[in-house]
């Protein structure tokens, strides 16, 4: 049974597979890319952001949980900054203002979002023509 989401039904099989290169993606901000793989309650994106790029300060109800697959980004969170590099992981809380910059080489991450971010997923939707 697929989630709901903005009164749509939202049909999910019950395996997904996915490859990175032909995954349809989007852009939510100069500089990032989001290509992402949409299950039942999560949502996985691979997010490319250019050396420099920003996600500007924001926050939604998803619990968020990132790995850095390549590069560096800078995260601020809960009054803290850190710089992550390849290997290093975080998890942001629902609700929780945060931002982020990505290194001088730019990043590779894999975020997951728990439950589904409808407006990522909508996006989605539109880029696929779906």
């Amino acid at each position: 049974m697929g989630a709901e989401t903005s009164g749509e039904r939202r049909s999910v099989p019950p395996v997904v597979w996915a490859r990175k290169s032909e995954t349809t993606g989007f852009s939510p901000a100069p500089g990032i890319t989001v290509q992402p793989v949409v299950a039942e309650s999560l949502m996985t994106c691979w997010i490319t952001m250019e050396p420099g790029a920003e996600v500007a300060l924001h926050h939604h109800p998803n619990e968020q949980l990132g790995v850095v697959v390549d590069g560096s980004v800078t995260v601020h969170a809960n009054g803290e900054s850190r710089t992550l590099e390849t290997g290093d992981a975080y998890a942001v809380a629902s609700d929780l203002p945060h931002h982020a910059v990505a290194g001088p080489n730019g990043v590779v991450l894999v975020e997951t979002f728990v439950p589904v971010r409808e407006d990522y997923y909508q996006k989605w939707r539109e880029a696929s023509g779906a």
